[in-house]
């Protein structure tokens, strides 16, 4: 888990979209994954992957646009376990699924959650309540909404 926030945090820093270390996780781990082969050989596919980047660049969106579809539906799924009469988890998941539907982009979206959250969660009086990582978070994403080229 270390090596996996230590990559994503370098990845942002560096510029880059966040990588992550998919071996370490559950399924990974579940289908098999338990040495250090298993993470030498995703990297030779992510590499192979690489020159395929153009033909899979060409495929248009209407091709793909179904199973994104799809997707969606099963993500939209846990909005149902969501407590509508709590407006400091409802404004923010609304916000976030509507951030980053229309701006297709998930980072805006994830960013947006992390400041609404605790601002609602201090609107409603339980400002307690909100973790101190929670805070650094929202902090965080208020830097990039300040500095994000418009």
């Amino acid at each position: 888990m270390l090596v996996d926030a230590l990559a994503t945090t370098v990845g942002a820093l560096l510029g880059t979209s966040t990588s992550g270390a998919y071996i370490e996780s559950a399924a990974g781990i579940s289908a098999g994954g338990r040495s250090g082969l298993t993470a030498v050989v995703t990297a030779l596919l992510f590499l192979l992957a690489l020159f395929c980047a153009p033909l899979f660049s060409s495929i248009p969106s209407f091709a793909y646009g179904p199973a994104l579809v799809m997707v969606g539906c099963l993500m939209v799924a846990s909005v149902a376990r969501l407590r509508l009469s709590d407006i400091s988890e409802t404004i923010p998941v609304f916000s976030v699924i509507v951030l980053m539907s229309f701006t297709y982009n998930v980072g805006i979206g994830m960013t947006a959650g992390f400041i609404l959250h605790p601002l609602f969660m201090v609107l409603t009086g339980r400002a307690r309540a909100v973790k101190s990582g929670m805070w650094v978070l929202a902090g965080l994403s208020a830097m990039f909404y300040v500095f994000y080229p418009y």
